[in-house]
């Protein structure tokens, strides 16, 4: 029993040791901080701890170099660094960096805001979206949100980016034409003159004949052509009678009525310009 009751004792003694530690950490007020059990004064916004106080001096403090703040009384050994805004996340700098104040960042001009940072700022940025043809604006893009579109009404079209309104398409009746291609939400409909009756009819009956004789003369060609190559390789090859040429059939003669009257012998003598003459030779 006596053992029971010990423990207890010293079951209470623990509990009250870590309630008067926990009463002396509490005990530092808003604006200190505790070390090793005392609470030291913090440090103003703008800088940092040097030395820590002690039993006889207070807390000594620096400012915060450049590129570096603290926006709260603090115990810190070490300045914040301040956010950088980077133009690959579609950021800018909306405020510098200052002892006391952090880098405030915007998105970029044609980007919004797409994650918000907890002071108020930025942290990334994105790029708006952009309208195609076939669509409007239906609310243009800010820096806290992005552009809305919407697709063209049917009967209506756009051809660039970015186009507040859609344009109805073409009606080809009032201006007394015809359509021959449909509109669609990038592009108008496209008209044509229209084309008298009569004109169509002679066309085409004209196109008719046309073919007609074409077809006719090919037809007649072809015959033809067949005929002729058939009567060609059936035409056989006529004698050819040889003749002596007149002049030297006359001189014949002439020679062989010499001949006859007289009983010298003839000589056959060939002339310059190739004819050949006869001549009563002497025995």
């Amino acid at each position: 029993m006596k053992r029971f009751n010990r423990l207890r004792y010293t079951e209470l003694l623990v509990i009250l040791f870590f309630v008067n530690i926990k009463t002396a950490v509490s005990s530092c007020t808003a604006l200190q901080f505790d070390v090793d059990g005392r609470c030291c004064p913090m440090c103003s916004p703008g800088s940092s701890v040097f030395r820590a106080c002690t039993q006889d001096s207070s807390t000594s403090c620096l400012p915060c170099t450049h590129g570096t703040y603290t926006e709260e009384p603090n115990g810190l050994l070490k300045c914040f660094p301040c956010k950088n805004c980077d133009q690959a996340s579609g950021l800018i700098v909306l405020h510098k960096c200052q002892l006391q104040k952090n880098t405030i960042c915007g998105p970029l001009n044609g980007y919004f805001c797409s994650g918000k940072a907890r002071d108020g700022g930025c942290d990334q940025g994105q790029k708006h979206t952009v309208c195609r043809a076939g669509e409007r604006v239906k609310s243009q893009g800010t820096a806290e949100s992005d552009t809305r579109c919407e697709d063209c009404p049917e009967g209506t079209f756009s051809t660039k980016n970015m186009s507040l309104n859609c344009i109805p398409w073409t009606d080809c009746e009032l201006n007394d034409k015809v359509k021959y291609t449909e509109g669609s939400s990038t592009a108008d409909v496209q008209c044509q003159e229209k084309t008298p009756v009569g004109l169509i009819v002679g066309l085409t009956v004209g196109l008719i004949v046309g073919l007609c004789i074409g077809l006719s003369v090919v037809i007649y060609l072809k015959n033809k052509g067949t005929f002729l190559n058939k009567h060609c390789f059936e035409t056989q090859a006529l004698p050819i009678e040889e003749t002596n040429p007149p002049a030297q059939n006359e001189q014949s003669n002439n020679a062989n009525h010499r001949s006859e009257d007289s009983s010298d012998p003839l000589l056959s003598v060939s002339t310059s310009d190739g004819a050949v003459a006869f001549v009563r030779g002497q025995t």
